[in-house]
């Protein structure tokens, strides 16, 4: 007669469970920074600068992005009234039009008006902001998806 009864034991500690959860949530955290720097909008870089790498606060590991601007870039606004200038300056990077920003703050009357205003770029978005609000340009939320198919791809590496 052939005894076929085998035993197999392994040893597998809280500890050894827990550091291999982490080092999974670390990894998954690393892919969804990497993946949020290649999506984030990038035109000056203050964005994509302000971003800050996975770390641990407790028993969470974060990362995101400190500029004022991030959650207006990630989420979108409702309408409202953002400072002209920066705009003004945004537009003669990007379009380089016919008049710079310095004119048309230069012919701007004390309401903050001039007939050609609207001829610049940075105005016409300015315009759209206040009547429309900003459209989303997400980047978390892409980073976000791909960390939840790492996690549910990859288990504990014991």
């Amino acid at each position: 007669m052939l005894d076929s009864n085998v035993t197999r034991t392994v040893n597998i500690s809280a500890d050894d469970v827990i550091q291999a959860h982490r080092e999974r949530m670390k990894d998954a955290a690393d892919l969804g920074f990497a993946v949020s720097q290649e999506r984030v909008p990038h035109e000056r870089g203050t964005l994509q600068d302000s971003g800050f790498p996975p770390e641990w606060r407790g028993d969470d590991i974060v990362f995101g992005y400190t500029a004022a601007h991030a959650e207006p870039q990630e989420d979108g606004t409702k309408p409202y009234t953002p400072p002209l200038e920066p705009l003004l300056r945004w537009a003669d990077r990007v379009f380089s039009p016919e008049r710079t920003a310095d004119e048309v703050l230069a012919d701007l009357d004390e309401n903050g008006w001039h007939p050609g205003i609207f001829a610049h770029p940075g105005a016409a978005v300015w315009s759209k902001i206040r009547s429309e609000g900003l459209s989303p340009n997400p980047y978390l939320a892409p980073a976000a998806e791909r960390m939840d198919g790492y996690l549910k791809t990859h288990g504990l590496d014991l």
